[in-house]
């Protein structure tokens, strides 16, 4: 048995498992762009709009991946991922906020949900999609 190497450019290579940049709405942007919206106050209430429009995002893209999926064992295969995900990125984020800290670490912490679960909602909707 003859071993082959195959070298790959590091550009073509630095692509590999790359997701994109999580996108949040339009309505977001707008709310961050308003005169209440580049206070502290503001950027908080901002974030918690998009995140309850986020999470309901998350929710009917998990609905929808888990009535494409046929066997029971695939529904509770995704369901046991998709309740690992929560915890890891509620722990994950929550590392990143203590009460000692700045304000603008709150603000971090609450941009690190909210990137993760756009991510995931853009997941679960590319999930089985082709199959």
């Amino acid at each position: 048995m003859r071993l082959v190497l195959l070298v790959l450019p590091i550009a073509l290579l630095a692509g590999v498992g790359r997701a994109a940049e999580p996108k949040p709405s339009p309505a977001y942007e707008h709310c961050l762009a308003s005169p209440g919206g580049t206070s502290t106050v503001g950027m908080v209430a901002c974030a918690n709009m998009e995140l309850e429009a986020q999470n309901a995002r998350l929710n009917r893209a998990y609905q929808g991946a888990m009535s494409r999926l046929r066997l029971p064992r695939q529904k509770a295969a995704l369901q046991k991922a998709q309740r690992a995900w929560i915890a890891f990125r509620d722990a994950d984020c929550a590392s990143q906020e203590d009460s000692e800290w700045s304000k603008l670490k709150q603000i971090s912490a609450n941009d690190c949900v909210l990137s993760r679960t756009i991510q995931r909602a853009d997941e679960l909707e590319k999930f089985r999609q082709a199959q």
